[in-house]
């Protein structure tokens, strides 16, 4: 569901890595309302700095409160990709030694329970958690063919087995991507993240390619069964789609309203440029 405009706090942005989090303050300003940008140290851009913003080490919980309640801050978004902190990087200070039990909780699980854990960690504190999706709707996928390539009756195959592959996997909390070809399942995502996957799926393209030299296989990208939305969406980007070319694929299968897509022109163009389609599909209709 949408934020409604009428909205006055600022819009609290915990920004990763990458453009999205820049894209939704402009965004989100432009809507009218104020943003105030929780930068996280070595991962977010400088570029934060162009609008009311504080800076975070890992661990310090009671500056990141204070911070927001100082801003008035009612609704905080989670946005834009971020790793998780070597130990050595946590930085301890009051609000983490109190809240020991919560970051014990973040070292088990994969990362759908992690993430849970922290959205009713930060719930709990009489905050409200939203999606970039609910602010900015038109980030996520479209439905239908978005490129001027199409995907074959081959390519539907191998989407149809990616598709059951990543839902199945999803259930275990693994992975969201899968990449297929030639009804063949060559590399699912696990904790090294699509990029890494990818770049795997480059050293198999001996078994994605058929006669001639020619592209065969596609990626699956989709949200895990029950996946929290609010502060997980999965994202795909130019860097996707250059890896997707280079692995050898013929294209991307993403979730319709449920991918938010980083550089949306720039993608959909690169995807042109290198011969990859990009297909959105309701995916709750289609594995009913």
């Amino acid at each position: 569901m949408p934020i409604p405009a009428t909205e006055q706090t600022p819009l609290a942005i915990l920004a990763g890595d990458g453009v999205l989090p820049l894209y939704l303050a402009k965004r989100t300003r432009s809507a009218g309302r104020e943003v105030f940008m929780l930068g996280i140290e070595g991962t977010t851009s400088k570029e934060i700095e162009q609008h009311p913003h504080v800076w975070l080490k890992w661990g310090e919980v009671d500056k990141l409160f204070a911070s927001l309640k100082k801003a008035g801050v009612k609704q905080i978004v989670f946005i834009g990709g971020v790793k998780r902190p070597e130990f050595k990087n946590i930085h301890f200070d009051f609000g983490m030694i109190r809240n020991l039990p919560f970051v014990f909780s973040l070292t088990m699980g994969g990362d759908d329970t992690i993430l849970k854990n922290i959205v009713t960690f930060v719930e709990n504190k009489g905050y409200s958690i939203v999606g970039a999706h609910q602010v900015a709707p038109e980030l996520t996928a479209e439905g239908g063919i978005l490129t001027k390539k199409k995907p074959s009756k081959i390519d539907m195959t191998d989407i149809n087995k990616g598709i059951e592959t990543v839902l199945q996997l999803g259930t275990m909390d693994i992975g969201q991507g899968a990449v297929v070809a030639r009804d063949y399942v060559l590399c699912v995502e696990a904790a090294e993240g699509t990029d890494n996957m990818l770049k795997r799926a480059k050293n198999l393209r001996q078994w994605g390619k058929g006669w001639f030299n020619r592209r065969h296989g596609v990626l699956v990208k989709l949200p895990k069964p029950n996946q929290e939305l609010r502060i997980d969406m999965p994202t795909i980007g130019p860097r996707t789609i250059e890896l997707v070319a280079e692995a050898g694929l013929n294209g991307i299968c993403i979730a319709e309203g449920k991918v938010l897509i980083s550089d949306k022109q720039q993608t959909i163009e690169l995807a042109n440029k290198l011969g990859v389609f990009i297909l959105g599909l309701d995916i709750d209709s289609h594995s009913s």
